[in-house]
């Protein structure tokens, strides 16, 4: 065997054990103990290194830590990456303390100028879906308000040390402090750039049930959230939305196996409530295409975690689901979820399903495959900013765009070659 074969032979083995350590950590989540004591048994520091990097940008890492915690497993875990995660702990607790700071200093602003509103995702995610915000990977903020209340909000931000960033659709993105200098180091840690992402309410739509005559935020309750009073979605719009969030994130380059395993937290918790998934089932009806994102998200949360949706759930989400959407989920999905890289252009497969083919359309797949402009900003100087600073901003923007270059032409070959199997299996399930 010549040395270059012996390279590649090595190179599939490493990726083989890192596979299966990946899908331990996935199984660690519904396995018993004893189990989970023999799956780790075989991998040594070297491999849990390797896999560090999915770890962290997966979100699973400190939910694992707590897992293996709870089930007296920490002896399982090489001692450095121990070490790691209690520090990791450490940091995202403190983060999250300032996170949540931020969110009572601004709900409290918008209170005081009448504006109605509400806290979406983060901490306002049930504890049958999150039993313990500080375990959870989150950067920034998210709040939900009526459209005409768009300019009262961002007077209200600025106040804050807020500009808009980037308005996307209805979503206005806010930011403050200096952004650009944080690696992946400080995944965890809190970071000098804050961001606060403003959701405008969607026009209502003509009655199509019951529960469309009233929006989002009309159905908004006050809940106590570490000991304080805030705005926050009811039981079933929470459910809906995480469906829909997962779903979109499903829809573009990257989606975290953390959220698909809070997806499956709040379904096993909520298994045997009827009254719930009733609620679930009239608030999904009167908003468009919740039903295909809430069946996408179950779909590939069963793949990854197990089978988990009730038949009052699954008969009006799951087992209607189009054919070419559950070949997406079932050939790329769980794939995405562990691969290494965390970003994919796959999903443009799946938009390809989901989106009225025409000219237009057809070119906007074409700029996202491989777009010929400069990427976002991703750096920002606050006032009096020194030159040293400046280049430091500067440094980390041109590695961002070289980044971005990198993943466009890896990802848009994969695409490319990849297109080829999912057009002769397309052809499979439709004909």
């Amino acid at each position: 065997m010549t040395m270059k074969n012996t390279q590649v032979s090595n190179e599939v083995r490493t990726r083989s054990r890192s596979l299966r350590l990946k899908e331990a950590v996935i199984a660690s989540f519904w396995e018993p103990a004893p189990s989970l004591r023999a799956r780790f048994a075989e991998f040594s520091a070297v491999d849990w290194q390797r896999i560090i990097y999915w770890l962290d940008v997966s979100g699973l890492a400190l939910y694992l830590f707590d897992r293996l915690r709870c089930l007296g497993l920490m002896d399982c875990l090489p001692s450095a990456i121990l070490w790691r995660l209690r520090r990791c702990l450490a940091e995202n607790r403190e983060r999250t303390d300032s996170l949540f700071g931020e969110a009572v200093a601004v709900g409290n602003s918008l209170r005081a100028k009448g504006i109605a509103f509400a806290f979406l995702k983060g901490v306002t995610l049930p504890s049958e879906s999150v039993p313990d915000v500080t375990l959870r990977s989150q950067a920034d903020l998210d709040i939900l308000v009526r459209p005409f209340d768009g300019p009262r909000v961002q007077r209200c931000l600025r106040a804050h040390g807020y500009e808009l960033d980037v308005i996307s659709g209805s979503t206005w993105e806010f930011k403050a402090g200096i952004a650009g200098l944080s690696t992946l180091k400080d995944i965890y840690r809190v970071r000098a750039e804050r961001a606060i992402d403003l959701h405008l309410l969607p026009e209502k739509a003509p009655d199509r049930a019951p529960v469309s005559r009233t929006d989002l935020l009309d159905r908004a309750q006050i809940r106590s959230i570490q000991g304080v009073l805030l705005p926050a979605l009811s039981p079933a719009d929470i459910f809906v939305q995480q469906a829909v969030h997962l779903f979109k994130h499903m829809c573009s380059e990257h989606t975290r196996a953390s959220w698909v395993l809070e997806f499956w937290r709040h379904i096993s918790a909520r298994r045997h409530d009827k009254t719930f998934w009733c609620q679930v089932e009239a608030v999904a009806s009167g908003e468009p295409q919740a039903g295909l994102a809430i069946g996408a998200a179950v779909l590939l949360t069963s793949l990854v975690f197990g089978p988990c949706a009730p038949e009052q759930l699954a008969c009006w989400s799951l087992d209607r689901l189009p054919p070419p959407i559950c070949l997406w989920i079932q050939m790329y999905g769980r794939n995405t979820l562990l691969s290494d890289n965390p970003r994919s252009k796959l999903y443009l497969l799946l938009l390809r399903q989901l989106r009225p083919d025409s000219p237009a359309e057809r070119t906007a797949r074409r700029r996202l495959i491989f777009p010929f402009h400069m990427p976002q900003r991703v750096t920002r100087g606050g006032e009096n900013e020194r030159f040293a600073s400046r280049l430091l901003r500067y440094g980390s923007q041109v590695r961002f765009v070289f980044i971005r270059l990198q993943f466009h032409t890896a990802e848009g070959l994969r695409f490319g070659f990849e297109s080829i199997r999912w057009h002769r299996r397309l052809a499979e399930v439709t004909q």
